[in-house]
């Protein structure tokens, strides 16, 4: 697991709110603004423990905001019921951080269960990144099962 990269700064080029894109990549999967963030998250092939979730942030605003994704709720929904789902974090590497004015970020993270389970669909609160009220995003099957 990585820190939030700060693609903005290393390109050299200011996120344009609304835009989810930054130098040549555009956001994946659902899209949200939130307060200062723009934000998309995509479901990607479930790792063999867990689900596996990809953020992109885009901060809209001028000044640094505060980015939390450990605190985002997930919840994995199986045909036995719901389970909390927790950021595989074994380095202790995900905690808060700033993401500059304008810039941009990139972190796809895998969450577990304290159980195996196989989760056909996967929810995420992406308010709690920012401290802000829910909202709810979900995502009913992992790519490699869409039917084309």
């Amino acid at each position: 697991m990585r820190a939030i990269w700060l693609l903005g700064a290393m390109a050299g080029c200011a996120y344009r709110a609304g835009s989810f894109s930054a130098s040549g990549h555009e956001f994946a999967g659902q899209r949200a603004t939130l307060g200062c963030l723009d934000l998309a998250i995509d479901r990607r092939p479930d790792a063999p423990l867990g689900a596996v979730l990809a953020y992109d942030l885009g901060n809209r605003c001028d000044h640094a905001i505060r980015i939390d994704l450990s605190a985002a709720a997930v919840v994995g929904r199986t045909s036995i019921g719901d389970t909390r789902l927790a950021p595989y974090d074994p380095l202790r590497e995900l905690h808060p951080m700033a993401l500059d004015g304008r810039a941009v970020g990139r972190e796809t993270i895998e969450y577990r269960s304290e159980e195996p389970i196989a989760a056909r669909d996967v929810c995420v609160d992406a308010g709690g990144l920012i401290a802000a009220a829910p909202y709810w995003q979900c995502f009913v099957t992992a790519p490699e099962e869409r039917v084309p």
